[in-house]
């Protein structure tokens, strides 16, 4: 009977070892998970950045989400951009979404007066493609 009764005990205690192990992984993983996801949006943004900076506005068309509206698809083929710095990234719960602040300083080549702009973008992550996109487009140059 004692026996029975410690393999009975035994039995249960490596079923709960097991399940906080299990446990234990499936956090890990998803941690490296939102780590690797981070990495990827650090990436991305960091080349979409540099290809607004050099003013190469079709070549960072891939970036922007489908449906981004008309108006925030494009931008005017006189504007130049002279600066590009990122002020505050912020992650939503899940990073699946990032809120990332920029200041843009640019000119119109027809005007050579500097301008500055706030950007305010909003990307998104999709499982789908396991890339980010950029949902709220292309900066408002006025």
């Amino acid at each position: 009977m004692i026996n029975r009764e410690m393999m009975t005990k035994r039995i249960a205690m490596r079923r709960t070892c097991l399940t906080m192990i299990a446990t234990l992984l499936s956090v890990a993983c998803a941690t490296t998970f939102d780590f690797r996801r981070e990495e990827l949006f650090e990436d991305m943004s960091k080349r979409y950045g540099r290809l607004i900076r050099w003013s190469e506005f079709d070549a960072a068309k891939p970036y922007l989400a489908a449906g981004v509206p008309i108006e925030r698809g494009a931008v005017p083929a006189q504007v130049r951009v002279a600066d590009y710095e990122v002020l505050q990234i912020a992650y939503t719960e899940g990073k699946r979404q990032v809120l990332q602040t920029v200041r843009i300083t640019y000119f119109k080549q027809d005007n050579p007066k500097l301008r500055n702009l706030e950007d305010l973008q909003v990307w998104e992550f999709d499982s789908d493609k396991s890339s980010w996109f950029l949902k709220s487009g292309f900066p408002d140059f006025q």
